[in-house]
């Protein structure tokens, strides 16, 4: 007998609630018969794991967005960690 945890039902959103009811009612009829308390168990237990499989590819095809870093002159002196003088003289005298 394998030993694997449950996922918790509090890990899902709604629609992924909803589902998992539906897996369950399609492996109840894949079944064929009314299942007992045990076989119910064993189908939710089921469910929830093809449809976290199912959450965890498409998290996986989308790539999660990065932020973007903001630019020095958009910083305000005090987040400024190091500041070089000479840079900014050089700068300054390119402007002109």
């Amino acid at each position: 007998m394998k030993n694997e945890k449950e996922i918790s039902i509090d890990a899902f959103t709604e629609n992924e609630k909803v589902s998992i009811d539906q897996q369950v009612k399609t492996l109840i009829a894949k079944s064929g018969k009314t299942p007992d308390d045990k076989q119910l168990k064993e189908f939710t237990k089921e469910a929830k794991r093809l449809v976290m499989k199912a959450r965890l590819a498409k998290e996986k095809a989308t790539p999660a967005k990065t932020p973007r870093k903001t630019r020095a002159k958009n910083l305000s002196a005090s987040e400024v960690g190091d500041f070089n003088w000479s840079a900014s003289v050089n700068l300054a005298t390119r402007r002109r």
